[in-house]
């Protein structure tokens, strides 16, 4: 049995629908698609509160938005250059950051004007799809709901993706550190063997709890990157060595990574939902543009650094190439800490969508609690199989990227700018439909481009994984393995 709609969320499905009828212009429209769509996504989230306070000044939404920027994709960044070459890598990763900060203005305007026309504020992002396409092409409005379904959906598996990178970086450097103290013993064991604890964090339900994570991990992450700089500044070779074109076939990886190392869209609109003046937050001299030049300039230098001192020999991520000394090995602890406590606020992400939105408004109160804590539980075991799987620290961080943040960046947005604007017009030659187009069409190839190459190298590497498993036994009874799975 499905719990009752409590008394306040009917009164507040009322209003909704009173403020509608009068102040939109559509008013048939709009109450026809309310009628229809109750309790759906746009209307399905426990934390609408119209008048709520927010509470982020500028400069904490600054910082937010810088230390949001520096996970595990930044130590991939001169491995993006060796798949490119330094001089594409160097124009690559200034204009496409770039391309995607545009997008994401756009997108946020577009929120904001959707929040406006309809009367409502604190529109998530599948909420503003939602509601952008019910005002879009008349053949496209029966879509609203999958598309915002849609957008929840590479949502959860960006950042389900995220942390089975995470997964992967922790097993990976654990067994570098244990090798030099212990008997050698397979990578997927040390990952195994980070599910239980990787399990007591994610059972932390409140946000607030995780805050404390989220400050020590931002600590271990500046001081770990401030070591590695220090490694990449001494004894540079001379540039001439370096590549500066790669062959074009493997420019899509390099693609997915700098996607992969883009800022979460998730938390970007987050942050301005929950500022105290959300207008200081966009234009020329705003929040976001400030920010986001820090991070590209820091993105372009790491890169190129890393790439201009170990060229052919950089690996999948940059600690691999330290020199095995106590210095690089104390970088390497504070970053498996750092990784270690950004977990649970990666997948929490990830929680909110599914529990929230999807399954807690359908299940009985007392059963609830029950019932999430082993959602939580499932959701690390999953992360932890899969990178047993596939322990490619390199290839994970290109195939999210370019699987989901092609769409969720540039896709999404480009629809949603063309629903926007369909009934107030494109501009002078139609230039804002242009615009629109242009961010789907980069988004599909580079996109497509980038998911086929990282699904391809994946296979090469893993092909056979499940007859290896099933004939695993038979194998070790004739003496021999035909192939090592795992790190090449």
């Amino acid at each position: 049995m499905l719990p009752k709609m409590n008394p306040s969320r009917q009164r507040l499905n009322s209003q909704i629908s009173e403020k509608a009828e009068s102040n939109f212009r559509y008013t048939p429209e709009f109450f026809h698609f309310l009628k229809a769509n109750l309790g759906s996504v746009a209307y399905n989230n426990p934390q609408f509160h119209p008048n709520a306070q927010n509470q982020l000044t500028d400069t904490e939404a600054f910082v937010n938005l810088i230390k949001c920027t520096f996970g595990t994709g930044v130590l991939a960044l001169p491995r993006a250059y060796y798949n490119s070459g330094w001089v594409l890598g160097l124009v690559g990763s200034m204009l496409i950051p770039t391309f995607i900060l545009y997008a994401m203005h756009v997108l946020l305007n577009d929120i904001s004007m959707t929040g406006k026309r309809y009367k409502m504020t604190m529109l998530t992002y599948s909420e503003a799809m939602h509601l952008a396409i019910s005002n879009g092409p008349s053949w496209l409005r029966p879509l609203n709901k999958y598309f915002a379904r849609q957008v929840d959906a590479f949502l959860c598996i960006y950042h389900f993706g995220v942390d089975v990178v995470y997964v992967v970086f922790i097993g990976k450097n654990i067994k570098e550190l244990g090798d030099d103290y212990l008997p050698p013993i397979d990578v997927r064991i040390y990952i195994a063997l980070m599910t239980l604890p990787l399990m007591l964090t994610f059972l932390i339900r409140n946000l607030k709890y995780l805050v404390p994570l989220a400050v020590i991990s931002n600590l271990f992450m500046i001081v770990g990157i401030g070591i590695i700089v220090t490694y990449l500044l001494i004894d540079l070779p001379n540039l001439d060595d370096r590549k500066p074109l790669q062959n074009f076939s493997q420019f899509p990886l390099f693609f997915g990574t700098i996607m992969f190392s883009a800022p979460s869209i998730g938390v970007i609109i987050q942050l301005q939902r929950n500022m105290r003046k959300p207008e200081n937050y966009l234009g020329t001299y705003g929040i976001l543009n400030r920010a986001m030049f820090i991070v590209i300039v820091f993105y372009t230098v790491f890169g190129f650094l890393g790439y201009w001192k170990y060229g052919d020999d950089t690996a999948t991520y940059i600690l691999k190439n330290l020199p095995n000394e106590t210095l690089s090995k104390c970088g390497t602890t504070l970053f498996i800490m750092a990784i270690f406590c950004s977990y649970a606020l990666q997948g929490y992400v990830t929680i909110e969508i599914i529990w929230r939105g999807y399954m807690a408004p359908k299940l009985m109160e007392s059963a609830a609690l029950l019932i999430e804590y082993l959602v939580r539980m499932a959701m690390v075991v999953g992360s932890v199989l899969c990178a047993i799987a596939f322990p490619d620290f390199g290839l994970l961080h290109s195939l999210v990227g370019s699987f989901c943040l092609s769409q969720l960046v540039l896709i999404y947005p480009g629809i949603i700018n063309i629903c926007v604007c369909y009934s107030e017009g494109y501009g002078p030659l139609k230039i804002r439909l242009w615009r629109s187009l242009l961010f789907i069409a980069v988004g599909l190839c580079g996109g497509i481009a980038g998911t086929m190459v990282s699904v391809t190298a994946i296979k090469e590497k893993y092909d056979n994984r499940i007859l290896y498993f099933l004939n695993i036994y038979y194998v070790r009874e004739e003496g021999s393995l035909p192939y090592q799975i795992g790190e090449k």
